[in-house]
């Protein structure tokens, strides 16, 4: 008999161990950390209106709780196996005549966790499914819609900016209803063009800086001529100059001739009788306001 009780117990225990355990499982759930949560009823389809902060809760049977993450996320989508995902995941989308560009897109967004319930209510769907459907979606039909307004040089040249701008409003202005925050969007890596553009577009880009260094050279060119004029004006100034002095010095001496010219001859034939002056006095004299000299006889 005693065992037969001690065998009930051990079937009663276990029973209840697993009653509370399958009802932890239905009736209690958790939400993770720096994540909220939202309740769906799976039989009547029903979301509950109040998210669920980050812990234990009670729910009710047939919930289920669909966690969101209240912090931002960026997604890459690209066409590298090294980044992001292995597979290519680029987007295509068409600017002005049509010409289809791929390229490699970021974004980064976070959620309203008081709107979680109103997202999951609009979708139907996860974040992770939110983000790789609903809102890679939104971004390539922004691209295609505001890329038509560029050609593809204009992208090249620095549109790419404004589109990125404009596809991140348009999401923000379809989605900040149900908590979509869209904080950065951008292209990553280079825009890929056909072959055929993209060389059309080199060749342009070859044409015009040949064309600037061009323009350089003969502003260079201009102004070393420029500078050649100037050095031989400055030159042929000296040499005028030069001249002009020579000149002036020349007429100076020619006065100074006229002037001194009779003193100079006079003391010319002063320093010639000085010379031919054999020592002796002479014995005649003709007074003294002359220059004259009487030859004298040697004396017997």
């Amino acid at each position: 008999m005693n065992g037969i009780l001690q065998h009930l117990r051990i079937v009663i225990g276990f029973a209840v161990a697993v009653l509370v355990f399958f009802s932890l499982h239905i009736f209690v759930a958790s939400v993770s950390a720096n994540h909220v949560g939202v309740e769906f009823n799976r039989i009547d389809g029903k979301v509950e209106p109040v998210p669920l902060s980050s812990g234990w809760h009670l729910i009710g049977i047939g919930t289920s709780v669909v966690e969101f993450p209240t912090f931002t996320q960026t997604y890459t989508w690209t066409k590298s196996a090294s980044e992001g995902s292995p597979t290519d995941e680029s987007m295509n989308f068409q600017v002005a005549s049509g010409i289809v560009i791929n390229a490699d897109i970021s974004i980064s967004y976070s959620i309203d966790s008081g709107k979680a319930p109103v997202l999951y209510q609009k979708y139907k769907r996860g974040y992770e499914e939110i983000t790789s459907q609903i809102i890679r979606n939104g971004i390539r039909n922004a691209l295609n819609n505001y890329g038509s307004k560029y050609d593809a040089e204009g992208l090249l040249a620095g549109g790419k900016i404004k589109l990125a701008e404009e596809v991140r409003a348009k999401i923000n202005h379809e989605m900040n209803t149900y908590g979509i925050m869209v904080e950065q969007f951008g292209f990553v890596n280079e825009l890929r063009l056909p072959s055929n553009i993209q060389s059309a577009i080199n060749a342009k880009l070859q044409a015009t800086q040949e064309a600037l260094r061009s323009e350089a050279m003969l502003r260079k060119n201009l102004a070393d001529a420029a500078n050649a004029v100037a050095v031989a004006k400055g030159q042929a100034d000296a040499k005028i100059a030069e001249a002009q002095g020579d000149a002036r010095a020349l007429e100076v001496v020619g006065e100074a001739i006229k002037k001194y010219g009779a003193e100079a001859a006079q003391l010319k034939n002063q320093t010639l009788w000085i010379e031919k002056w054999n020592g002796q006095l002479p014995t005649t004299s003709l007074g003294t306001n002359t220059t004259a000299m009487i030859g004298v006889g040697k004396a017997n």
